[in-house]
């Protein structure tokens, strides 16, 4: 079987790579190739919540996306729009069907590379997707 948070990160891919994005990678080793780009970071897992039989766990990523553009305007333009979408195809993953209870979307970050070679923007969107699994056991609900 599969870790069921293997299954959520796994589906948070698919629906980013649904994106316009030209590069979509989870745990990336470095730089996007290619723009516009989001990339997956795993950030680990907490406890939410405890009972017999079942245990409710929060499940921490952060996406990150770039964009490039001739000037200011048009990549933070692009950015929004990047931005958007990613968001919007994460929380559409929010399912208690599918066992991805809650989708929150945390904080924001925005930044600029000031010495690359071409007008870049990245931000990094933080989110919260809590999940269930039958306790001792994270391959089962």
């Amino acid at each position: 079987m599969t870790a069921i948070r293997e299954t959520i990160l796994a589906a948070v891919e698919a629906a980013l790579n649904a994106t316009s994005a030209l590069e979509v990678e989870r745990m990336p080793s470095g730089d996007p190739a290619r723009f516009p780009a989001l990339h997956i970071h795993d950030d680990g897992q907490s406890q939410t919540e405890a009972e017999v039989y079942a245990s409710r766990q929060t499940l921490a990523l952060s996406i990150e996306g770039f964009v490039e553009g001739s000037g200011g305007t048009a990549a933070h333009t692009a950015l929004n729009a990047l931005h958007a979408e990613a968001v919007q195809a994460i929380c559409a993953l929010e399912n208690p069907a599918a066992n991805i209870e809650v989708i929150e979307p945390g904080d924001l970050r925005i930044a600029a590379a000031a010495l690359a070679s071409a007008r870049r923007l990245a931000f990094s969107q933080d989110f919260a997707i809590t999940f269930a699994h039958r306790r001792g056991d994270p391959e089962t609900l």
